[in-house]
Parts: structure tokens; sequence; C-alpha cells
């Protein structure tokens, strides 16, 4: 992922968590729960409560007072009281704060609702509400009824939650009006889960929009988890919440209601509900379908008490039954439609599957293109055809598959790029057919010849956005323009795209390979380098410390070598002075090896260096002019390097090519040099017919003091040293042996430009 991304990615979060701040901040800024209503729960949810504390909230508010008494008037409940206390006591704590809660949360919304004019149908939505409330009342009945070993929960107390389970919608319904119309276009074109589509439009979804407006209106924690997590399964619900028996119980009555359709809920996710989930719950089959058969009763029973029309359970019958027969039309529709959809997708089916037997994952963009070639021939009829798919690996290069008619293979040749690239900057991002007008002349030239008529018809073939090919066709009319040219379009390019994939990965092998074999070089170069140099200082230390020794040995030697001395005695102090001056030279090698002089780099002609090597090679050796040959290429560049060390590094190389033809019949020593312009670079190979080296001895041969001879042994400093002189001119020796098959030393140095 790269920098730009990674930043583009933390900025959109940022934004989309600032818009989720500002819509919190707006639900926050919606009036507070009346003093009523709030004193009304404090004192409902407390066990030390009386009837007349809340007789007394009730009366302070004489509106309130005479709705509730007008409202047990009109009612079918049985209920008659001519004064607030008279209903308290009959009622119960419960359904008083229910009636009163509903009441004015109803109120709080339905004058911004009106106000707005935006689409949500807040009258169905509250009747959904109130179905909800009224199925959860009922379902907590039977479950405390057919009792699972649950702890016991008022009625009321779910009725309350149910009630309110979709405070969110009305909270984002009447603060964002326009917004939550484009949230409710959405979901009836969809026919999906509206929290989706609300967490798409607003960065959160009506259960976190409800749960903070209950937590600022301080309505019980009962209430605002089943808010929160009414769209939840029982399976997925945090375990650690205060209520769960609440929240399960509105999970159950909310999906109930929905396939009920009774009410407005806006959210078309699956609807069906578990008999597992209900069993869990203490609900049996039967409960169920006793609860379905009373709840339009129920709803009839408690719509005036949140301020709805009067509803009959024939009416919430017939509304029910006209939602799931509209429903089913839909369904109906949808399923004609896709069936239409799949008899034309069907015509492709065939073409894909000759796809799929002709081409292989090992194919090639030939092979893609002739098969496809023919495919969409079984698609079009007998009419001309052709495939043009587009490799960038291979050089930007077309692969043209052709057929004139409907029978024989089609021909196959390479494209030039020149007229892909044009191809590819007239071809519409848009799937469909068009007329041939932009593509280049000369490739519709080809085509009329190859067809045996004008192509009239291309269609751009894409994968991922990135043009790879494309589909052409003869004829005098438009193809039909249906799904299943986009299936057999997007088949070819699928297999185009598995094709180029193909070329790069073999591109991609071969590179690696080649990354690997100079990687391996590398390493070994880096080793001999590294033991260089941990050699040299080693023997720079030596060095250092065997010069004073080797002084003071001399210097006695000399003053004992008296001619007043025996003639035994003066021979033991010149051995003694002779053997400490080859230490001493030994020694000046050692730091020679450790710390060569710097380069002075001048340019080197090539042809006169290996001129005079030669030459001087033939007159202090047994060699033959013909025993040593130069081949080198015209027009060579100079050499980079420092004339005296490239001198001593090809003397070192070719006295070792002399040692090893020491016992050949008919030694041959051949210089060949060619420059190497692209990486300015002058390679000169040294090779003999000798003895050769085994594995062993080739890969230890640059080693510091390693020889492969006898006791007796030179010291082994002679091809370290002309590695040594190689590197610090900015050059590499390599070698390659084999036993009794000679040995070709391969010396690489920079160029005087």
């Amino acid at each position: 992922m790269t920098a730009e991304h990674t930043s583009s990615s933390s900025t959109a979060a940022s934004q989309a968590a600032a818009q989720v701040e500002l819509l919190l901040a707006r639900i926050d800024q919606l009036p507070t729960l009346p003093a009523v209503a709030t004193r009304l729960l404090e004192l409902t949810l407390d066990d030390r409560s009386y009837a007349a504390e809340v007789t007394r909230v009730i009366e302070s508010d004489p509106s309130l007072s005479a709705r509730i008494l007008a409202l047990l008037r009109r009612s079918d409940i049985g209920v008659r009281a001519n004064t607030v206390e008279r209903a308290v006591v009959l009622l119960g704590f419960d359904v008083v704060r229910n009636m009163v809660l509903s009441m004015q949360i109803f109120d709080t919304f339905s004058k911004r609702l009106e106000e707005a004019e935006g689409h949500l149908d807040w009258h169905g939505l509250w009747k959904h509400c109130l179905a909800v409330g009224c199925a959860a009342r009922l379902l907590a009945a039977h479950s405390a009824t057919e009792s699972t070993g649950n702890a016991p929960i008022s009625p009321e107390a779910v009725f309350a939650c149910g009630l309110l389970h979709d405070l969110g919608k009305l909270v984002l319904g009447a603060c964002f009006p326009k917004s939550y119309d484009r949230v409710i276009a959405r979901v009836e074109h969809v026919r999906g889960d509206i929290t989706e589509i609300e967490r798409e439009v607003f960065g959160i979804d009506h259960t976190l929009a409800g749960k903070r407006l209950a937590a600022r209106w301080k309505l019980p924690m009962m209430i605002q988890e089943s808010i929160w997590l009414h769209h939840h399964t029982p399976a997925v619900t945090p375990a650690q919440i205060t209520n769960p028996l609440p929240v399960k119980l509105i999970q159950l009555a909310d999906r109930l209601v929905r396939s009920m359709r009774i009410g407005y809920s806006g959210n078309y996710a699956e609807a069906s509900y578990s008999t597992a989930s209900a069993a869990a719950l203490g609900l049996s089959t039967e409960a169920l379908k006793k609860i379905e058969n009373t709840l339009p009763e129920w709803i009839e029973e408690r719509s005036a008490f949140v301020g709805l029309e009067r509803l009959t359970s024939k009416e919430i019958y017939l509304e029910s039954l006209a939602e799931v027969n509209a429903e089913l039309a839909r369904i109906n529709e949808h399923l004609t439609q896709a069936n239409r959809r799949l008899e034309d997708r069907s015509r492709c089916f065939n073409s894909l599957r000759l796809l799929s037997d002709l081409i292989s994952p090992e194919t090639t963009h030939e092979d893609v293109a002739q098969a496809s070639c023919q495919g969409l021939q079984t698609v079009v009829g007998s009419c001309a055809a052709a495939v043009i798919g587009c490799s960038q690996v291979r050089g930007a290069i077309g692969i043209l598959a052709a057929r004139p008619k409907a029978d024989g293979e089609p021909s196959v040749e390479i494209w030039p790029a020149f007229s892909i690239a044009a191809m590819a900057e007239v071809a519409s991002p848009q799937p469909g057919w068009r007329e041939v007008v932009g593509l280049p002349g000369d490739l519709l030239d080809h085509l009329r010849a190859l067809l045996t008529e004008p192509a009239r018809w291309w269609y751009p073939l894409r994968h991922h956005g990135r043009f790879i090919g494309a589909m052409l066709m003869g004829g005098g009319r438009i193809p039909p323009a249906d799904d299943s040219f986009s299936a057999l379009a997007d088949g070819i390019a699928a297999w185009l795209n598995v094709a180029e994939a193909r070329a790069a990965a073999e591109r991609l092998n071969e590179e690696l390979a080649q990354i690997n074999r100079r990687l391996a070089t590398s390493q070994a170069e880096l080793a001999r380098t590294y033991s260089l140099a941990m050699v040299g200082d080693m023997a720079a230390g030596a060095a250092h410390e065997l010069n004073n020794p080797l002084a003071v040995i001399s210097g006695r030697a000399q003053l004992i070598n008296r001619p007043d001395l025996p003639e035994e005695v003066r021979r033991t102090a010149t051995l003694i002075q002779e053997n400490a001056h080859k230490a001493s030279a030994i020694v000046e090698e050692l730091m020679e090896f450790a710390k060569p002089a710097t380069p002075k780099s001048t340019a080197i002609d090539p042809v006169e260096l290996f001129t005079q090597i030669r030459r001087d090679w033939i007159e202090n050796t047994s060699l033959l002019e013909q025993q040593f040959r130069l081949e080198l290429s015209d027009g060579l560049p100079k050499i980079r390097a420092d004339a005296a060390q490239i001198r001593m590094l090809f003397d070192e190389v070719i006295r070792n090519s002399v040692e090893a033809v020491a016992n050949v019949k008919e030694p041959l020593l051949i210089v060949n040099c060619q420059a190497d312009r692209a990486d300015e670079k002058i390679v000169i190979s040294i090779q003999d017919n000798g003895c050769g080296m085994s594995p062993e001895v080739a890969e230890q041969a640059m080693t510091p003091f390693y020889s492969y001879r006898p006791a007796g042994r030179a010291r082994g400093l002679g091809l370290s040293r002309a590695a040594r002189y190689a590197q610090i001119n900015g050059g590499r020796i390599r070698l390659s042996s084999a036993l009794n098959g000679g040995t070709t030393a391969f010396v690489e140095l920079p160029t005087a430009g």
C-alpha cells in the first residue's frame, strides 16, 4: 500500500468520523423529554412510590390529565375513571407510564415530521412500533406462563421497549428529512436491510441514533438496549448486556410484526423468525400462532393510547393482507425479470462452456483469441467475427483471431502495437457494441481482407477497468446489447487476463532466475571480498609484528659475519641473513596485499597492454608465439585503471595459466578482449588448455594462502592478489574451469569512457 493511498484512506476515515460526530451533536440538540414524563419514569420505576405521587405529577399538567381521561373514556378496555387518581389505581403504574411516555414522544416528533414534509410514513411507522410493543407484551406474558426458568419480567415494561424500539427512525427522519428520504428511496429500490443504507448515508444507523437519544432522555436501560439491539439475532447479541430477555423478546416481536406486514418498518431484510429462538424463550409454536391471531385485537385496543386514529382489528387484517399481496406481486415481478435475464444469459452458456473446454490455465493469448472467436460465433450465428487480445507484457502487441464463416479454425496473427494503442484510446469505458468509427484504418482494412466483409461493430473488452482487447463483427445490424454479451465479454476478458498473467509469470520467472544467478555470484563475490579484507587485516598485523624481529635478526647476522671468525660460523651467519631477507620480502608482499597502494587511474590501451604482455612472456618462458594468441576486437575502448596494478593482475593470471600447461604436449593460451558498452566495461578472457581444476579447487582458487600443490608449494597469494587489484580498480575476476579441461579467467574492468 502506497503512502498516498494510506493518507487518502486516513483522510476519508477522519471525514466519516467528523460526519458522525456532527450528526450526533444534531441529535443532542433535540428537546429534552418533558419534565412530567421524566418524573413519571422515576416514580414508576421506584418500588417505594405511591399512587398519590404519580397522580400529583400527572395532575400538574392539566392537558395531559384531560387526554388520559378522554382516552380511557374512548377505549374499550373496560376501565371507567373520572379522576386521574382513579385511572392510576385501575390501570397501574406501568400502563400509565406507557401512555404518558408514548403521548409525549408522539407529540415531540409529530410536529417536526409534519413540517419536514419528508417521505417517511411516520403514521405507518408508529403503527409498526405499536404492533411490536403489543407483540412483545404478549410474548412476555406467554413466556412467563410457559416458564423456562427465565426471571419474570413485566409485560408492560416490554411493551414500552417495543413501542420505542424504532425511535431512531423518528430521530433521523425529523432531524435529516432530505437525507432520510434518500435512505427510504434506496431501500425501496434494493429491498434490503435499512440499517445498511443508513450507515452508507449517515455513517450510523437508526439503532445507534435512537440509543443516543434514549440515553440523553435517561430512559431505562432496558429500553436503551432494546432500541440498540433489536436488529440483532439472539446468537450475536452481546452476553454482557443488562437485560438480555427483554432484548430477545423485542427481536422476536419485530420479526413477527414484519412477517405479518403490520404498519411500515422500512426494512425489507429477512423477517422470518426461528422457532428455535422462540423455544429458547419458552414459546411453543401454538403460543406463537395464538399471539398472531390475537395481536390485531391488542393493537386495536391500544391504538388510542399512542395518539393514533381508532383502528379496528379488521382494518389491520385487511391492511396486512394487502401488504402481503403487494409484496408477493413485487416478488413475482422480480422473478419474472430474473427469468428473462437468465434466458438471455443462457444464450451465452454454450459459448462460455466452449471457452472452458478449449482454454486451460497454461493457455496463451493466441489460444484465448482463437477460442473466443469460435465462442462469439456460437452466440451471433454465422456472421464474420474477430477477437483481439492485447498484451503489454509481450510488448503492447495485439493478437488477432478472425473467422469469416462459422466453420473452420479462426486464423491467428500478431498485430502491431501502435494500432492496438490507437484502439485503446478510442475505447469507451462503458460496455456495449458500437460502430467501428475511430478505429485505425490499417486495422479495418486488414479485417476486411480476413473477414471478406467490412467490420461494422466492435465491443471493447476490459478487465477491472483496463482495456485488454475487443470483439468485432461484420453484418449490417446491431447485435442485441443484453447481459448475454456482457457475460461473454467478461469471460473472454478474464481469460485474456489469465493469458497475460501467465506471460507475466513466465517473464518474471526468467528474470528471477537471472537475478538468482546474479545474487549467487554477488554473494560469492561478497564473501570473497570479505575474506580478502579480513585476511588483509590479519596480514597487515602479522607483517607489522614480524618486521622488527626480522630487522634485529638480519642486523645480528651481519655483525657475526666477520672475517676473523671461522668459515663455518660465517656460512651460518650468511644463511641467517639471506633467509631474514627472504622473510622481509614475504612481509613486504603481505603488506602490499593487505594495503595496496591507492590506484592512480589512467587510460590504458588494451591492444598495447596485451601485446607487451605477450612479448614479455614469450621471451621469458618456453612458450612459442603460436602457443600464445591474442584475439582482440576492433575499436576496443581504453581501460580506466592503475597501469602497474593491472599489469601485475594479468601477470598473476597468466602465470597460473603457464604453470597449468607446463605438462601439456601442445600448450595454448588465448587472450580475448571484447567491449560491453552497455555496462561500460571491457571483458578480457584468458583461456588455457592446461590441467584445469576440480570444482573444490576452483571455488578456493582466489582465497588467500590457498594452494592445491603439495609441500614446498607457493604461498597462494597469486590469484588472490590479482582479485584484490581488480577489486580496487572497480572490476572483478571470475574463473571457469574443469579438471583436465583447461581454465578460463574472465576479468571485467571499467572503460575510460
